[in-house]
């Protein structure tokens, strides 16, 4: 019993290289995209997308990442909340959620 190898992994290159080949061949073939496709063993979806792929100016598994300029603002305003009796809260970011909640509840009670 033989067991099968496996496929030798090809770089992003070579396999653009091999597309844009068989693209030049099938520019010469004067073949339908379909019977082109079933020539060389391949699926038309697969044809396509390298078409449009190697049409493009670049690709973008071929650029580098790009970096853009971040420019952080100040710290985050505070939010104010104006409670019925008219108290107002200026809480800043980060605050203890706890800490407001049990303040808005004593502060919000109605006097007797």
């Amino acid at each position: 019993m033989s067991e099968a190898l496996p496929a030798p992994s090809r770089s992003r290159a070579t396999i653009r290289q091999t597309w844009m080949e068989r693209l030049e061949r099938f520019k010469n073939a004067q073949l339908s995209v379909v019977a082109f496709c079933r020539s060389e063993g391949i699926s038309a979806h697969a044809f396509y997308y390298w078409k449009r792929q190697l049409a493009s100016p670049t690709t973008p598994a071929d650029d580098p990442p790009r970096l853009l300029p971040v420019r952080l603002s100040g710290p985050a305003a505070a939010v104010e909340v104006v409670l019925h009796t008219g108290t107002l809260l200026r809480l800043p970011p980060g605050c203890d959620l706890d800490f407001v909640r049990s303040l808005v509840e004593t502060l919000g009670r109605l006097p007797c």
